[in-house]
Order: structure tokens, then C-alpha cells, then sequence
């Protein structure tokens, strides 16, 4: 049993799902998301200051392009639009969720920042240290499920919009 709860499975996986379940036993849900939200926005906010200086660096030509630093690239980007996107989800929360903001540029632009940094950790494979992580080939393989996701998303909204139902755009064929 000493073994169980000193392993990696169990530290990594094992507790920090169950201090989520025992979060979500005394909170409820509305109350849980906003706990959460503030804790993402206050360590994405921590993980752009420290990637700040070397996200500048890169932009305005002081350090190389190379595969260290498009996963720092990835990392600024995916945190800085995940801070966004947790921002105007606590906005959205106290305005009383008005679909105006729901459906706003604000949200496709944090978006737009997470896909970009998605696309730069893609692109630096074999980026950190000795141990060269992630192979190569691992990143072909993210890309693959990464295009086949897109593609299927997509379609689905194509369908969508071209059923009567029109469930995503309100709209049907007729």
C-alpha cells in the first residue's frame, strides 16, 4: 500500500483527482468553476511573466528560431489565451451570461492563441534536454490525430448547418 501512494501514478494522477472529487463534494458546480477559474487565470498570468521576457527576445529578432524556443513560443501563446479565455468566462459569469459575449471575437481571438501555441509545441519536437522530448515521431503521430480531429469537427458543423435541424447555426436548408 506504501508503494501505491508514493508512486508517480499515484501523485500525478491518483491525488490530484481526488482533491478535485472531494472539491466538487463541498462545492457546487457554479461555485467549483469559479474557484477554478480564478486559479487558471492567476497561474496563466505566472506562466506569461515567466515566459514573457523570452517571447519578447524571440518576436524582435534577439534569440534564433530554433525548437527551444517554439515551445517557448507555445507555451506563452497557450497560456496567454487560456488567461483570456478564463477571463471573459468570469466576465460572461458576472454579467449574467449574455450571448452577445458568449459569441464574441474576444473568444475566437483566445482561441486563435491557444491553436498557434498548440502548432509551436508541435513543431519543436525533440526541444527539451538530454532526453529529447517528445520524439519525433510521437509529434507525427499528434499532428496526424490533430488534422483527423479538425477535419471531423468541421464537418460536423458542415452537416449541421445543412440539416434542417441547424442545431449549431440555427439555421436549416428551408
Amino acid at each position: 500500500m506504501k508503494h501505491i501512494l508514493t508512486s508517480r501514478l499515484s501523485l500525478l494522477f491518483v491525488l490530484p483527482n481526488a482533491l478535485f472529487l472531494g472539491a466538487a463534494l463541498v462545492f457546487d458546480a457554479e461555485t467549483l468553476i469559479g474557484i477554478l477559474n480564478a486559479a487558471i487565470v492567476a497561474l496563466a498570468a505566472g506562466v506569461c511573466v515567466a515566459y514573457f521576457t523570452t517571447t519578447r527576445d524571440i518576436v524582435f529578432g534577439r534569440l534564433p528560431l530554433n525548437k527551444v524556443h517554439w515551445l517557448a513560443l507555445g507555451i506563452f501563446l497557450s497560456w496567454a489565451g487560456t488567461q483570456l479565455g478564463r477571463w471573459w468566462s468570469i466576465v460572461w459569469r458576472w454579467l449574467d451570461q449574455p450571448m452577445w459575449l458568449a459569441n464574441s471575437t474576444i473568444v475566437a481571438y483566445g482561441l486563435f492563441l491557444v491553436a498557434c501555441g498548440a502548432y509551436f509545441h508541435l513543431i519543436a519536437d525533440e526541444a527539451i534536454g538530454e532526453e529529447r522530448v517528445p520524439p519525433q515521431r510521437w509529434i507525427r503521430w499528434g499532428a496526424v490525430v490533430a488534422v483527423a480531429i479538425f477535419m471531423m469537427v468541421l464537418a460536423s458543423y458542415a452537416i449541421d448547418r445543412w440539416t434542417e435541424a441547424g442545431a449549431i447555426f440555427g439555421q436549416g436548408l428551408g
